[in-house]
């Protein structure tokens, strides 16, 4: 009885949804070329994967030294696609506070106005499972910026049905262990 208990809370749980949040950051200091509108490249262009399929949170934080922010353009991008409609423009956020030679931090979280963000439109309930894009370029001569320094940690969690099948999945294994329960009751009193 043992094995049927155990392999049943074993198919239980592989079809509970997983919550989960994915961090990657970066503590390596990228030049951004000085007037040179390919920039850094993607600081961060990589598949996240893992963590749920609705995005609840999204908290981007990098440091920028030197150089002039009016200088400066970026953005922060889910998916592969230039124009994708999960995007933010990081350029007027950068362009409104001084860089200066011990830098400047940001940290924006997407689910606060925190800077004017309106993180309803940039990634809400979008699938975090996709290409996270973070990019910075000088687009005029005469400074350089560095970026000290990056994370972006992403929360999410399943699909409502997702949640919906596991709690009925839950309430399945609950009936079947009453059942077994109540089969042994009734062997014992039988040996009795």
């Amino acid at each position: 009885m043992k094995t049927k208990i155990s392999l049943f809370s074993l198919i239980l749980a592989a079809g509970l949804p997983a919550w989960g949040a994915l961090d990657y950051s970066s503590s390596t200091p990228v030049v951004i070329p000085d007037n040179n509108l390919l920039g850094t490249g993607d600081l961060l262009s990589t598949t996240l994967s893992g963590g749920g399929s609705s995005i609840t949170d999204v908290t981007l934080t990098f440091t920028l030294a030197g150089g002039v922010s009016s200088d400066l353009t970026g953005y922060l991008r889910l998916g592969n696609v230039t124009g994708s409609s999960s995007y933010y423009n990081l350029t007027s956020l950068i362009t409104a506070s001084p860089e200066g030679s011990g830098g400047h931090t940001y940290t924006i979280d997407f689910t606060t106005p925190t800077y004017g963000v309106d993180f309803q439109t940039a990634f809400n309930g979008q699938n975090p499972n996709d290409t996270w894009t973070l990019f910075f370029a000088d687009t005029v001569a005469g400074d350089t910026t560095t970026v000290n320094g990056w994370s972006l940690n992403v929360t999410a969690v399943p699909e409502p049905v997702n949640v919906a099948l596991g709690i009925f999945g839950s309430g399945i294994a609950g009936v079947g262990l009453v059942r077994v329960y109540r089969s042994s009751r009734q062997s014992i009193r039988q040996l009795k």
